[in-house]
């Protein structure tokens, strides 16, 4: 009787596991895609670029107004006027105005990015969505923030919602998720009532308008947990800080709040001034 055979086991085993026939085949989605349908730059509409490049052409990133130092190190609150000084506390948060223990916005609301923003809340216009949150990303990066766990956008109110057709901090929100691997929770924090826009008030209205505005409906979700708060613009800082507010109350560790922008007064005819790629792109 002949002896059994033995087999090897690279007989057995298949020359391709599952998992690598998957990662090839998600290589070639993307190549499809980057050939059938390359992204225009979100700055300029000119430059086409692969999937795997973002957003934003190397000539609009090195263009687009960056908030970098000298910043308040607690609320990023950028000193243009002062560059060759150290960071540095601003008045608000020498006098612990905030409740939240760290923010930073990308850039000013200023330019390319202001006009996307605008198109985003009032026009619909949701393919911005990625571009904007690609901005926050890489400031996460550059700044080597505390990695959150838990990302929470700062609410809209429901009749908002209904008018808008969508939140665009929870869009942003959303991508931010996919894209850092933390979960997003859309249901922890809300907005208890209607409140007045902020656009046309002033710091003291602003104040009372947001004053109990919001709550928290799932603290066991955020119960000594560090939360990334996401929202738009900075502009007062009250959204933000009444939020960062009813969360630490709630028994949050940390918050950290990102926006795409950050607004200040004199800060838009500077720019557009001496920008030249803004009426190129728009």
């Amino acid at each position: 009787m002949a002896p059994p055979v033995e087999l090897k086991s690279s007989v057995l085993r298949p020359k391709w596991s599952f998992e690598k026939a998957l990662r090839h085949l998600k290589g070639l989605g993307r190549s499809f895609l980057d050939l059938c349908f390359p992204i225009p730059c979100a700055g300029c509409g000119r430059k086409w670029l692969l999937h795997h490049e973002g957003f934003w052409c190397e000539s609009c990133l090195e263009k687009i107004p960056w908030i970098s130092s000298p910043i308040c190190p607690q609320c990023g609150r950028p000193f243009p006027k002062s560059p060759s000084s150290p960071d540095h506390l601003c008045g608000d948060c020498l006098l612990s105005t905030f409740s939240f223990d760290y923010a930073r916005s990308a850039v000013q609301h200023a330019g390319i990015v202001r006009e996307h923003i605008h198109e985003l809340k009032f026009g619909g216009h949701l393919h911005w969505v990625p571009a904007l949150a690609e901005l926050l990303l890489r400031t996460i990066e550059r700044e080597q923030a505390p990695r959150a766990q838990i990302i929470v956008p700062v609410p809209l109110h429901v009749k908002r919602v209904r008018e808008r057709g969508f939140n665009q901090a929870a869009l942003i929100a959303g991508v931010m998720a996919r894209r850092l691997g933390v979960p997003v929770r859309f249901d922890v924090l809300v907005r208890r009532f209607w409140t007045a826009p902020q656009t046309r008030l002033n710091r003291s209205q602003r104040l009372e308008n947001v004053k109990g505005a919001f709550q928290v409906s799932l603290s066991s979700e955020i119960r000594g947990r560090i939360v990334l708060m996401i929202d738009d613009v900075f502009t007062t800082g009250t959204t933000l800080n009444e939020c960062a507010k009813v969360l630490k109350e709630s028994g949050a560790a940390e918050i950290h709040a990102l926006t795409v922008s950050r607004a200040l007064p004199d800060w838009k005819k500077s720019y557009d001034d001496s920008s030249s790629f803004m009426d190129d792109a728009l």
